[in-house]
């Protein structure tokens, strides 16, 4: 029988489930066990399962599959089956690489539309990953650029 959870419960449900995706015991690509299972593990109510998951798919680590769960999308870093994280790699490659060098601009975001075929949000998300690995800093307003090397 389940009871009403003390106030930080889901809080705590997503500590767990997050260090368990930190480290790798759930993989970018698996599925989270359903809401009433991780209930029942937990004791506690389904609503409070779904407040935790809901931090965990604010955070970028899972995603909602409509019909079928939720899915790990990421541990380190952005699960690189996505659109945004291989645009990702891709842009952090050219950095490592010289061909955008510090303090210049990254391709505009409808440039990146244009040569990944995906919409500006996919963009700006790729340019998101970036910055959260320190690699780039984006000004609103004037777009992303490589971080200079004074920075």
């Amino acid at each position: 029988m389940c009871t009403v959870a003390p106030r930080g419960t889901s809080g705590r449900i997503a500590d767990e489930l997050r260090a368990r995706i930190r480290d790798g015991l759930l993989q970018p690509g698996a599925m989270l066990p359903s809401e009433a299972g991780l209930a029942e593990q937990h004791d506690v109510a389904r609503g409070t399962v779904r407040a935790a998951l809901a931090v965990l798919v604010d955070e970028e680590l899972i995603e909602v599959v409509p019909g079928v769960g939720r899915r790990v999308i990421g541990g380190s870093g952005a699960d690189r089956t996505t659109a945004y994280g291989r645009i990702a790699d891709d842009l952090a490659a050219e950095i490592r690489a010289g061909t955008l060098a510090p303090g210049e601009p990254l391709p505009s975001e409808a440039t990146v539309m244009g040569r990944y075929d995906v919409s500006r949000n996919t963009a700006r998300r790729a340019y998101k990953v970036l910055a959260e690995s320190g690699a780039v800093v984006v000004r609103h307003g004037a777009g992303a650029f490589v971080r200079p090397v004074d920075s």
